[in-house]
C-alpha cells in the first residue's frame, strides 16, 4: 500500500496539475483548430431551417429587421447561417419576400411561389465573385485588398485591387523588380528618339526657309537689274533728258 502511494506521489510529482492543465487547453486548441465547419441545411438554403456549427454552432433565425436582429418567431427578415469559402461561419440577413416567399417563421422562408417551386428546399444561386467581399472567390489569390498574402511558392506580397497576390519579398531574399521603374526606363528611351527626330524636323525647315528667301533676293536683284535704264551718254544726250523729266 505504502508503495503504491509513493509511486502515485512520484507520477503527480512528474504531471503537476499546472502541467495538466496546460496540455489539455494545447489539445483543446489543435481540435479547435481542425474542426470542420458543417452546415445541417447544406449551406444558403433560405426554406430550411440549419444548424450552422465549428465548435459551437448558430441556428438560423428569423429577425426583426436588417440592423436591428431581434430574434422572432414570425418576421420579414431570415438571418441564415452557412460556411464560407475559407470554412469559418458567416451569415446574411435576407428579406424572404424578395426571394419569393411570402415571410419569415420559425428561421425559415416560407410561402409563396419559391417554396411552391421548391418544395421547402430553395437554393439560392451563388453570389458573384467581388473583390472585397472578404471571400476568396474563383479566379482570386486573396481577398481583402492591402492584405498580406502568400503566393503558391510561399513568398511574401500584398493584395492588389484586383485581388491577386503581387510578390514583395521572396523566399531568397531577393525584392520583386519594380515594374514602375522598368516603365519609366522604356518611355524615357522611346521619348528620346522622337525628340531627336523633331530637331531633325526643325532644322531641315529651318535651312529650306534661308535658301528660298536666299533664292528670292537673287530675283529680285535680277529683275531690278533688267529694269534698270542705262544712263544717257554725251553733254546734250543728259540735258535732254532733264528737260523731258520737266514736263514729264
Amino acid at each position: 500500500m505504502k508503495l503504491l502511494n509513493a509511486n502515485k506521489k512520484g507520477f503527480a510529482s512528474l504531471f503537476p496539475k499546472k502541467t495538466t492543465l496546460f496540455l489539455v487547453l494545447i489539445l483543446l486548441l489543435v481540435g479547435i483548430a481542425n474542426a470542420e465547419c458543417t452546415d445541417t441545411d447544406g449551406g444558403r438554403n433560405y426554406g430550411e431551417k440549419g444548424d450552422t456549427k465549428i465548435v459551437s454552432g448558430k441556428e438560423d433565425i428569423c429577425v426583426l429587421s436588417p440592423s436591428a436582429e431581434v430574434r422572432q418567431d414570425i418576421s420579414p427578415y431570415l438571418k441564415e447561417y452557412y460556411c464560407d469559402n475559407n470554412d469559418q461561419i458567416d451569415y446574411e440577413i435576407i428579406e424572404c419576400i424578395r426571394e419569393g416567399f411570402e415571410k419569415c417563421e420559425m428561421g425559415k422562408c416560407v410561402g409563396g411561389e419559391a417554396e411552391a417551386k421548391s418544395g421547402g428546399n430553395y437554393t439560392p444561386p451563388p453570389p458573384e465573385p467581388s473583390c472585397g467581399n472578404m471571400i476568396v472567390d474563383p479566379g482570386e489569390e486573396c481577398d481583402p485588398m492591402n492584405k498580406m498574402c502568400f503566393d503558391d511558392d510561399g513568398n511574401i506580397g500584398l493584395c492588389n485591387e484586383n485581388c491577386l497576390c503581387e510578390v514583395k519579398i521572396r523566399l531568397d531574399g531577393s525584392e520583386e523588380p519594380e515594374e514602375e521603374n522598368e516603365t519609366e526606363d522604356t518611355e524615357i528611351e522611346e521619348v528620346e528618339p522622337v525628340e531627336k527626330e523633331v530637331e531633325e524636323q526643325e532644322e531641315e525647315e529651318i535651312e529650306d526657309a534661308e535658301e528660298k528667301e536666299e533664292e528670292k533676293q537673287e530675283i529680285t536683284v535680277t529683275i531690278a537689274e533688267k529694269h534698270k535704264k542705262p544712263a544717257p551718254k554725251g553733254f546734250f544726250a543728259r540735258i535732254w533728258v532733264w528737260i523731258a523729266g520737266l514736263f514729264s
